[in-house]
């Protein structure tokens, strides 16, 4: 009975446990099986494992006891993100990595962490770009039924007759076609060929049989009226226009024998004469009836030949009114279907215009409209508005700073016209765009930067992007901020005891720091040289951001007078460039100075920085062109060298790939000859120039070009670099200096006042104005400082301005 109970106590050992250890072996089972499973690549078996681990445990924990003394890191929705990412299921992956990160716990794993958001990055931008291609393959679906359909009606009209509406239906098709292969487009457009020089010639052929009529009718109203000179000005209209007409031929003779019969010699040798005088005189309609008289004498050749010459003349002239009144008219025709929103149309109509008037202005203009708006029509026909998305980073859901920076891109089919940030509803930050001037589009992608300054507790961030369509997309954040233990009404009590102590603290902490500054001779500002550190780059931060916002799709030309800071401003846009993680594009920034960079070299020594900054292996580099002791390495070496390294460039990144070449000097571009700049066009032009920019910056560049192509200049967008704004320029006064010296303001102003707010000028009133005060040994700027360095800083800034930089000698092996 004893080994009875205590059999049936053994038994019941496992019910009587508790059900949580059993629940949590259970977890932990799946959990683990899944990580094993997500090792060897069988993912499909890892997400049920995980799914099953999820259900039973959905918290993620950090050292999350399994049985006995065993502890894991249970992230389960970062494992499952890692597995939806490896099977291409990148939205589903954005969607379990962000899951993760709102758990929190995996922020206790800064090295899993930092994976987390990288991996996010680069799903979300993969995802985007399988949304992408999936979208692209339905438009081009959709884009070809509508073209099919549209080329249809198009011959359904041309067999009835009706060809101005059958370039109309094939006009919208053209447009469509632009999103489908080039082999359709050109289908297109040889059929829009043939029907158009078809209604040419029937326009031109009912034209020439209603003018036949009218003369033939006028010849032979004349001829009854006793006027044989004037009815053989008609039928020889007739003759000029057809020259085997019978009922002409006949008209013409009898009229000249009825000129025969009434005439002597001497009298058409008078006629002969006052026609000559006439001719000669630029009356070329006066004098065909008495030329018409004389060359009634088939033996009077020089009658005939200038009554023949006149003629042709009277021909061009009245040619000439027929198209400028049919010029009249289609722009006329063209207006009024643009007005009824006949788009289509009206590029028919104004593309007829210019074909009478290839250079008329008001039609190339008109025409470029009618396109853009038949495009727009058709597209939001076939393919309606979607509202804008958004590729952003979300910010942490808990914070205890008291500011949260918020960055990413927009993006929209349309094109972006406005992006608004709000805080708890209320507007905080805005951007606005404005269309390309020439193509009237709006940007597509635009990138996004705020800061948000945060109040305790919840906080709502909220960003809405505006289409040019006027479609809005809105994307919200709640974000709590914790308040610091200082920021807490507990802190108050304390800091108050404390604070009398604190100040004297840092009262004699900042005389001791003084001290140290003068004894030392502190002097951070810098003149003549470029700007490189972080800390001493001021001011420029809105055309930074405006360059960053268009350098995907344009190459720049910066200008500027010398000193001005373009040099400084290139570094930093350099920088940049290189931490840009907010786009889809990937840039991999070239800084190039041309200085003493012969024509001969200039496209070694632009590989050089090339191969230098990007640091490509050996094996890369053996399969260029380029040898860095290169007696000649020309525009087509470049050429071939830069697409193999943009190729490299695309294997380690996911993201598109943009080279920018910063190129520094290239005033220096003013002595190559053209030849050199040929070059360097042929190479914005290449198929891999989808790939590159250049951001050139110089004082100015030579504007006369002899050859046929256009000038290189032509791809870049000129932005003129200028003086500081009054805050900038006070910003690089005081702040080099912010809690070591002190300023007085009438030696701020005073500066602000003789620098004309030029960067390099004020720079130099700072240096020198520093070292005075040092010398001095006192912390405090004074308005004598100033005064008394003026006439040196004028002098140095003459000087500089004067002289151009010295060129550092480099050769094209260098």
């Amino acid at each position: 009975m004893r080994y009875r109970t205590l059999l049936l106590l053994t038994a019941a050992l496992p019910l009587a446990s508790p059900p949580r250890a059993w629940a949590a072996r259970e977890w932990y089972v799946s959990y683990e099986e899944a990580v094993k499973a997500a090792d060897r690549n069988r993912c499909d078996e890892a997400l049920r494992s995980l799914d099953a681990a999820i259900a039973a445990r959905p918290r993620s924990a950090m050292q999350e006891q399994t049985y006995g003394l065993e502890f894991v890191d249970y992230f389960p929705y970062y494992q499952r993100g890692l597995c939806l990412a490896r099977q291409g299921r990148h939205a589903a992956a954005v969607e379990a990595f962000t899951a993760e990160e709102k758990q929190g716990a995996i922020k206790g794993r800064p090295d899993l962490y930092r994976n987390l958001v990288a991996l996010r990055t680069a799903a979300n931008q993969r995802a985007r770009d399988q949304a992408e291609a999936e979208d692209r393959a339905r438009q081009t679906q959709v884009a070809m039924a509508e073209v099919r359909r549209l080329r249809q009606e198009g011959e359904e009209l041309h067999r009835d007759g009706k060809l101005e509406e059958a370039l109309a239906r094939l006009a919208e098709a053209q447009k469509i076609a632009e999103l489908l292969e080039a082999p359709i487009q050109d289908q297109i457009r040889d059929r829009t060929q043939k029907i158009r020089q078809e209604l040419s010639l029937k326009q031109e052929q009912a034209a020439r049989a209603e003018r036949i009529e009218r003369a033939l009718d006028a010849g032979r109203r004349l001829l009854g009226e006793g006027k044989p000179a004037e009815a053989k000005i008609r039928f020889e209209e007739v003759l000029s226009l057809e020259p085997r007409q019978v009922a002409a031929t006949e008209g013409r003779d009898a009229a000249e024998a009825q000129i025969l019969a009434l005439t002597t010699r001497q009298q058409r040798a008078a006629q002969l004469a006052e026609g000559r005088a006439l001719f000669e005189a630029g009356q070329y309609d006066r004098s065909l009836k008495p030329l018409a008289e004389a060359a009634a004498d088939p033996a009077d050749l020089e009658a005939a030949g200038l009554f023949r010459e006149a003629q042709g003349r009277l021909e061009r002239i009245r040619q000439a009114k027929a198209d400028q009144q049919q010029v009249n008219t289609l722009m006329r025709e063209g207006q009024g279907l643009l007005d009824a929103r006949k788009f289509a149309e009206a590029m028919v109509a104004f593309l007829r215009v210019l074909e009478v008037d290839p250079t008329h202005p008001r039609a190339t203009e008109l025409r470029r409209h009618a396109e853009r708006m038949t495009l727009e029509v058709i597209t939001e026909k076939i393919f309606p508005n979607q509202p804008p998305e958004f590729v952003i980073d979300p910010p942490p859901s808990e914070v205890e700073a008291p500011r949260v920076a918020l960055s990413g891109a927009a993006y929209d089919d349309r094109g972006l016209q406005a992006i608004e940030y709000r805080l708890g509803g209320q507007i905080v930050g805005q951007q606005s765009f404005e269309p390309d001037r020439e193509s009237g589009q709006f940007d597509r992608q635009v990138r996004l930067a705020q800061v948000f300054t945060l109040e305790p507790g919840a906080n709502r961030i909220t960003v809405l992007a505006q289409d040019s369509s006027g479609e809005v997309r809105e994307l919200a954040f709640d974000v709590s901020r914790r308040l610091r233990f200082y920021e807490t009404k507990a802190f108050l009590p304390s800091a108050v005891a404390s604070a009398f102590v604190l100040v004297g603290a840092g009262y004699a902490a900042q005389r001791a720091r003084r001290r140290r500054a003068v004894r030392r001779r502190f002097n951070p500002y810098i003149a003549g040289a470029p700007v490189l550190a972080d800390e001493m780059f001021f001011g420029r931060q809105k055309l930074l951001a405006r360059i960053l916002n268009v350098l995907h799709h344009n190459s720049l030309m910066i200008t500027g007078e010398r000193r001005i800071g373009k040099t400084t401003f290139l570094y930093r846009l350099k920088k940049a460039l290189e931490s840009d993680e907010g786009t889809e594009y990937r840039f991999f920034p070239v800084f190039t100075d041309l200085q003493g960079v012969t024509e001969d070299g200039f496209f070694h020594a632009v590989m050089t920085d090339v191969l230098e900054n990007l640091k490509l292996s050996a094996a890369e580099v053996a399969g260029l062109r380029f040898h860095a002791q290169a007696e000649r390495y020309d525009g087509r070496d470049f050429s071939h060298d830069m697409q193999r390294v943009i190729e490299q460039l695309k294997t380690v990144t996911p993201r598109k790939v943009k080279l920018v070449l910063l190129i520094d000097e290239v005033d220096v571009l003013n002595q190559y000859s053209e030849r050199i700049n040929q070059r360097l066009r042929g190479i914005f032009m290449k198929t891999f120039a989808e790939h590159l920019v250049a951001i050139m910056s110089g004082v100015g560049i030579k504007r006369t070009w002899t050859s046929e192509g256009s000038p290189w200049y032509n791809f870049f967008d000129e932005i003129e670099l200028t003086a500081f704004t009054r805050e900038e320029a006070e910003e690089l006064i005081r702040r080099p200096v912010e809690d070591v010296f002190r300023w007085q303001p009438e030696a701020v102003e005073r500066i602000l006042e003789q620098s004309a707010l030029k960067p390099y000028v004020i720079q130099k009133y700072c240096i020198h104005a520093v070292n005075r005060m040092l010398e001095h040994d006192r912390a405090t700027i004074t308005l004598a400082d100033v005064e008394a360095v003026r006439d040196e800083v004028q002098f140095e800034g003459r000087e500089a301005a004067a002289a151009p930089r010295r060129p550092a000698a480099r050769q094209a092996s260098a």
